[in-house]
């Protein structure tokens, strides 16, 4: 009781002193954040470098953070629970069934990327997708996006059906999928840069590039408790302003030297390597950057989204009555207003 007291008494002398602005700001309370795991992947890039303490943008901003670890099956229901206020990298097919289950204080605020990154790598003796049949495919979990990546690739690349021509294996997610390849496990996973270069290096070449078969996907879906949200506008602004400023940082070319040496200090390419040396470094700039894969203003179009939910009908996940609108579920309000207070152009919010 003694704190509060003590807090809005600053509060009041603040605002006497003409600080009133920088007094809410200090009265506000971290942004909690949950993470699957402390890597900083595709699915998690640009918002993971918002936050990073080596970049300006917490600091300008004014904003703090607790991290969460949290499954990502669990965040939009959490999520929408006020358990916690932010939600990284889930998956569409996670927060639509989430929503249709009645998680309805929550929306998709942002996307990781706009386009696929997943790749198929196999092991060496297999030289192309249609030598994977009969074999044993590894992936995180059978609705996960790399179970949706690989199968995609294999049915519109090599006619290969699950069940029919090969088998599915859960191996987990993370350092488990490659350790699964590595130990001959199974025969195939789908990854993503800089783990893929990695596998590369020890002898096991990517077969293909999901975007070949794929040319629309996002990934990395971040979600925010409306009423969080609400609540917090200004704050959850600034936030949006960070991440925003984050990605001109990084398309910007004039930053390519910078970023790259980013990516090699922060960004582990598994396998218990440690850092990325710089030639690795520099392919998953010109893989994520330079193809514009990242969605550098967390925003993806309504088609790309509508790739996503084509691929779970295809799998069987879900059909059309159980597609919610999708200007329900995807807000970009608060997108738009970080933007015009950016004087950048806004984007176009979903159909309702």
């Amino acid at each position: 009781m003694m704190i509060i007291v003590k807090r809005n008494l600053f509060a009041t002398v603040a605002c006497l002193a003409g600080l009133s602005s920088t007094s809410a700001s200090l009265a506000q309370e971290k942004i909690k954040v949950s993470v699957p795991s402390p890597a900083i992947t595709a699915f998690c890039m640009g918002i993971r470098m918002a936050r990073h303490p080596a970049l300006p943008y917490a600091k300008k901003y004014d904003l703090t953070y607790e991290d969460v670890a949290m499954p990502i099956p669990q965040v939009p229901v959490n999520i929408s629970g006020n358990q916690v206020d932010i939600g990284e990298c889930s998956g569409i097919s996670t927060v639509l069934n989430a929503w249709n289950k009645g998680a309805k204080n929550m929306f998709v605020f942002a996307f990781g990327s706009e386009l696929p990154v997943y790749q198929v790598v196999a092991a060496p003796q297999y030289k192309k997708l249609s030598d994977l049949k009969g074999k044993n495919i590894g992936i995180p979990g059978i609705q996960s996006a790399g179970a949706e990546a690989i199968e995609m690739s294999l049915k519109r690349g090599a006619s290969l059906l699950p069940d029919r021509d090969y088998q599915y294996v859960t191996v987990g997610a993370g350092p488990a999928t490659m350790a699964a390849l590595l130990a001959n496990k199974i025969d195939a996973i789908p990854y993503f840069p800089p783990f893929t270069y990695e596998l590369e290096k020890r002898g096991f070449p990517p077969l293909a590039d999901v975007v070949t078969y794929v040319p629309q996907y996002v990934t990395g879906t971040h979600v925010v408790s409306r009423q969080w949200a609400d609540k917090n506008r200004p704050q959850f602004i600034r936030f949006l302003k960070s991440l925003i400023e984050t990605g001109e940082w990084l398309k910007d070319p004039a930053n390519e030297k910078a970023v790259v040496a980013f990516f090699a200090e922060h960004i582990e390419p598994g396998g218990g390597q440690g850092k990325m040396d710089q030639p690795m470094a520099q392919k998953t700039y010109d893989f994520y950057v330079k193809d514009k894969r990242l969605s550098f203003n967390g925003y993806a179009p309504e088609s790309a989204v509508r790739a996503n939910v084509d691929i779970l009908k295809e799998r069987g996940y879900m059909t059309d009555a159980e597609v919610p609108p999708l200007g329900q579920v995807f807000d970009f309000s608060y997108l738009n207003q970080a933007l015009r207070e950016l004087g950048r152009p806004e984007v176009k919010e979903y159909a309702k």
